[in-house]
């Protein structure tokens, strides 16, 4: 039995059927009722949705809630540091790890 194909694209904005490819994508920042996209090549976009909105179609694909204001791609992760709570993704960028969501993210990567 073949399993239904999970597309590769995400949604963003309906209204002008925006879709962006999720290997593109870095990681969101959730900002109240905004979130921004941070994708490859220093590019981003802000989007009038919560981060919740999103999370729901981007955890099953291999994106981690690492914080209350952040969801990362994994496979743009370089490094996690256990000791400070920061995760480094490839383009140098730094985000903080909540406390809570520690050993979930250990557990993934690890």
């Amino acid at each position: 039995m073949l399993l239904p194909k999970i597309p590769q694209t995400l949604l963003i904005n309906a209204r002008q059927n925006r879709r962006v490819s999720l290997d593109q994508i870095l990681y969101l920042e959730g900002d109240i009722n905004y979130t921004h996209f941070y994708f490859q090549f220093r590019k981003r976009t802000v989007i009038a949705h919560s981060l919740k909105h999103f999370e729901a179609d981007l955890l099953p694909r291999g994106f981690l809630r690492i914080h209350r204001s952040y969801i990362v791609n994994s496979r743009f992760v370089q490094r996690v540091n256990l000791l400070e709570n920061t995760l480094m993704l490839v383009d140098g960028t730094v985000l903080r790890i909540a406390r809570r969501r520690i050993k979930g993210i250990t557990e993934f990567i690890f």
